[in-house]
Order: structure tokens, then sequence, then C-alpha cells
């Protein structure tokens, strides 16, 4: 699912962000000077007329088809986790896609056992009393 439209400008990626519970304009992935292979290559940012607010990172990859993207996280205080997506940059690399997609649902394992429930009449019964 494409939840963003991105073009390349001054050395950054800037576009907007969609979803049907998330609009954000005026969001920009800068190239970051990293200092180590773990830091981002790039971090996320919304700007504003009143400041800018860092929102996410990315890293480049590389897909087993030898294809380049980004591997893109977004969080925000307000998210119950934060969101991994993949930025696809087009091949004149002018403009780029954004895509989410849900994670499978996971299996139950076999070692997980649903919880015993109490029957009715021990819910129901009181406790004996101490002599």
């Amino acid at each position: 699912m494409i939840i963003g439209n991105f073009r390349f400008e001054d050395g950054s990626y800037r576009g907007d962000i969609t979803t049907l519970t998330l609009h954000r304009t005026n969001v920009v992935l800068r190239p970051t000077s990293k200092a180590g292979e773990r830091e981002p290559d790039y971090r996320i940012v919304r700007e504003t007329d009143t400041g800018t607010v860092e929102f996410g990172a990315a890293w480049k990859r590389r897909s087993e088809g030898g294809r380049e993207f980004l591997s893109v996280v977004l969080d925000d205080p307000a998210l119950p986790t934060s969101v991994n997506a993949a930025m696809f940059i087009a091949d004149h690399e002018e403009t780029a896609t954004l895509v989410w997609q849900r994670g499978a649902k996971k299996a139950a394992t076999p070692e997980a056992k649903p919880a015993r429930s109490r029957s009715r009449r021990a819910a129901v019964e009181p406790s004996p009393r101490p002599a």
C-alpha cells in the first residue's frame, strides 16, 4: 500500500505521508553524517513554521534481487508501535514512493496453552472457613 510520495530536491527527499488516520505534509528525509555503521542514512523530519520535528529514520538497503531501497521506521508517541515501511526510488531518482504492508499474523505456538477457565460452580461457592 502506497502511503507516501516524494521528490528529490536539494539533496533530500520531500513529500507527504497519508493514511486513513495520518496526514503529514512537508515531510523531509534528510541525509545524515553517519558516525557508525548502525546509524541511519536519513532522518525523517517535518518542517513547520515554528520549527522542525523528527519522527523517523531510514537506512539504505539492497533487496535480494539487487534493487536499492530505504528501510524506513516512523515513530510517534500517539502510535501503539512504530511503523516499518520501505521507500522505493524511481529509476531516474527524481521521485520515490513510500510503501507499507501489514505484517503476517503470527501463528499460535504449540507451547502456548489457553488459560483454564474455572467452572461456574467453583466461582460461585464460597471457600471453606477455617475452624
